[in-house]
C-alpha cells in the first residue's frame, strides 16, 4: 500500500511529486512509459538533478532556487492541464 500525499489529501490538488511512488513502482517493474506518464516532470527532472549533483558534487543556492521554481511551475501546470 502506498502512502497518500498529504498536500493532495488537504487540498485536492496534485503536488509536483504526486504519482512519484507509483512511478517508482512502475520503474521497478520495467514499465518505463507508464512511469513517465505517472509524473513526467519528476521522471525528467530527477535524473537531471541527479546528474547535475554527480557532476558538480554540490547544489548551489542558485541551482536550488531554479529547482524550486521549476517544481512550483510544474505543480501549477499539472493542475491546470489535468496531468
Amino acid at each position: 500500500m502506498l502512502l497518500p500525499c498529504p498536500f493532495h489529501v488537504f487540498t485536492g490538488l496534485n503536488c509536483p511529486f504526486c504519482g512519484g511512488q507509483r512511478m517508482i513502482v512502475a520503474l521497478l517493474h520495467g514499465q518505463f512509459a507508464e512511469a513517465f506518464w505517472l509524473n513526467p516532470g519528476l521522471a525528467v527532472g530527477a535524473p537531471l538533478v541527479g546528474a547535475w549533483w554527480l557532476w558538480k558534487r554540490e547544489l548551489s543556492s542558485t541551482a536550488a532556487l531554479v529547482i524550486l521554481i521549476v517544481s512550483i511551475v510544474w505543480g501549477v501546470a499539472r493542475n491546470i492541464l489535468g496531468l
